[in-house]
């Protein structure tokens, strides 16, 4: 396990033939993994020269690596560019004036990479060009208000660059000519709602995705050069949530990701023939980023770093021959002794609802249970490997993981329950699930977890219903959507305001606001939360440990509070330190962590701050 990686980067390159990642090894640094997809034997390997440590100058720390076909990378942190040469030689190659919601290298494998950086105050955008080793950084000129997602290259030289321009009530996908600074629509022909969300640089094709006639469900067009728009009739046959993975940089081939509740499934859309080909992978797996590509005989081949149900994050590749995978060369990547994971339905409060199961031992007879409650609200628990679930395994505890109502994959209707209505019908659905497995295991009381939306939910459930519970844990959790809102990014208040978050549930239970509950939380209770948390801002937790202090509540015996230093939204990832120290308090109400210096707050409220084991953020595999 201690070979496992966190993942905290990952991007192809612009010709889908290898790909990079910026590692966190849980022991103190960050590192980059590099993959070779266009190898006769395509394989992982370490990149030369790229490491750091936690403990060095933010500033120099990467956030980003984009890769290049013969090794070398562009590291971008917040003070500089840094060229990474493939034998490990660095050189600084400017700066950018803020982190890009855009980067994109040319289709071509050039080292030559096009940035869109949005100013954070003013929400005004800005193209930047790095146009190869031997040059700097460079600012080309104003860009639209642009969405964050979709697009790409039309040539493979990185002349023309497809962005979505954001207008009120429509987006409209704009051609970039980079050369000119002229921004032009992309068809007049275009109907309003359309993104364009894939191009294939070497056809100038561009795939539309929008909303059908009714304002539900999907609809693919093609864009061709000429201005020709055609409708794509097969994608409007599949059921569930489809998503556009990929496009072949020839045109004619798109990965399209099929989402029912927590099961997802791949097919190929040929967009020529308007026909979908079933592309099932050989086993259960959550697919992330993808590509296509082409092997060293030119046939098509598709990429896509996927994280199984019981093993961690590996490359899949998909071409005429079928399914083939290349591991990471750790010994996580090659053990195949992992807690396995399968999904179950079980009792809701209207209906029966579905849980990820991962464990060595049935919940029923399993020596600890613990319901872990995802955050969003829009989010859901899938069929993936998770290192937390694996650490708890380890130690006896099955998890069992529930997508409550108001969890995304199971069509809008089953998501918008919530709106209007947090920790209404979702937290009815925890409290169901857990009396059910409670009662099923002899009445023997269940640990708690939940992060930001489920440490909301975690926290109300301890209070409403004490019995349940043996022990609670709860990360980055906030007190109510009133609450978090004038303290809230502008994304985050927007989520806010699309689901209706404002508005307190209240019951015969109580309102659904943590502070009014905390009086009837008996369990022991362990409170984390990043210190640059910019979702959930930690002064939230800061508030709960005040008003648990007010109760009488003893730090350090009633509840702990464990604010770590420099961690984001996440605090756990990356960090070997931190899953051992969660899973022997979920598993035996143990919490151990080593002697940490001690912050007073105003109002009294101590904060641990350790300097993690780790770099933090990111998505754990």
């Amino acid at each position: 396990m201690t070979t496992l990686r966190s993942r905290l980067t990952f991007r192809f390159s612009g010709t889908g033939r290898s790909a990079a990642a910026l590692v966190a090894d849980g022991r103190g640094f960050l590192y980059g993994e590099f993959w070779d997809l266009g190898a006769v034997r395509p394989a992982c390997r370490t990149v030369p020269g790229l490491r750091f440590a936690a403990t060095a100058d933010p500033g120099t720390i990467p956030y980003d690596a984009v890769p290049f076909d013969d090794g070398a990378l562009l590291l971008i942190s917040p003070g500089e560019v840094l060229f990474l040469s493939p034998d490990g030689e660095r050189r600084s190659v400017g700066r950018l004036p803020d982190r890009p919601v855009v980067v994109a290298p040319v289709a071509d494998g050039a080292r030559t990479v096009l940035f869109v950086v949005r100013d954070a105050s003013s929400g005004k955008c800005s193209s930047w060009l790095w146009p190869g080793p031997e040059m700097s950084v460079c600012r080309l000129g104003e860009l639209p208000t642009l969405l964050a997602r979709g697009g790409g290259w039309l040539d493979p030289g990185g002349n023309r660059y497809l962005l979505n321009v954001r207008e009120p009530m429509r987006t409209i996908p704009t051609v970039y000519d980079l050369r000119t600074d002229e921004k032009k629509a992309l068809s007049v022909n275009a109907v309003v709602g359309d993104t364009a969300w894939h191009t294939a640089p070497r056809t100038g094709e561009v795939l539309l995705v929008g909303t059908g006639a009714d304002g539900n469900g999907h609809r693919l067009r093609l864009f061709q050069p000429g201005g020709t728009i055609r409708e794509l009739s097969s994608p409007q046959q599949l059921s569930g949530m489809v998503t556009p993975i990929a496009m072949h940089p020839g045109g004619g081939l798109v990965t399209l990701q099929l989402v029912d509740g927590p099961r997802q499934e791949l097919v190929v859309l040929d967009t020529a023939a308007d026909e979908v080909r079933p592309m099932k992978a050989p086993d259960p797996c959550a697919v992330g980023a993808g590509a296509w590509s082409e092997n060293l005989s030119g046939a098509a081949r598709f990429w896509s770093l996927s994280i199984g149900a019981g093993l961690p994050a590996r490359m899949i590749a998909h071409d005429s021959e079928g399914w083939f995978d290349v591991r990471d060369g750790t010994a996580a990547g090659s053990f195949s002794s992992w807690a396995p994971s399968h999904t179950e339905r079980l009792p809701g409060a209207e209906g029966e609802i579905e849980a990820i199961v991962c464990g060595h031992h049935d919940w029923r007879s399993a020596p600890h249970v613990v319901v872990c409650l995802h955050g969003g609200p829009a989010d859901r628990w899938v069929p993936k490997f998770s290192q937390l679930f694996q650490v708890l395994a380890e130690r006896g505890v099955t998890v069992v993981a529930p997508n409550p109502r108001g969890s995304v994959g199971y069509g809008e209707a089953f998501h918008r329950l919530i709106v209007g209505s947090w920790a209404g019908p979702d937290l009815a659905d925890v409290l169901a699930l857990a009396r059910h497995v409670h009662d099923s295991r002899g009445g023997r009381p269940l640990a708690l977890y939940g992060a930001s939306y489920g440490a909301f939910l975690a926290l109300l459930a301890a209070g409403i219903e004490p019995d349940l519970w043996s022990r609670v844990l709860a990360v980055a959790p906030f007190l109510s959507g009133d609450r978090l809102y004038p303290e809230a990014s502008h994304n985050v208040r927007a989520m806010i305001d699309r689901l209706g978050g404002r508005a307190v549930l209240v019951d015969e239970t109580g309102p659904r606001d943590v502070l009014a509950q905390l009086p009837q939380i008996t369990a022991p209770l362990v409170v984390l939360h990043g210190e640059n948390d910019q979702t959930v801002p930690v002064s939230q937790s800061v508030r709960l440990v005040q008003e648990l202090r007010r109760l009488g509540r003893r730090p350090g015996i009633d509840f702990h509070y464990l604010e770590v230093a420099g961690a984001g939204h996440v605090p756990l990832d990356g960090s070997a330190e931190l899953h051992q120290a969660v899973t022997r308090f979920l598993a035996n109400g143990e919490w151990a962590v080593p002697p940490l210096p001690a912050v007073t707050r105003p109002g009294g409220a101590a904060a641990g701050r350790p300097v993690p084991a780790s770099f933090q953020g990111g998505e754990t595999t």
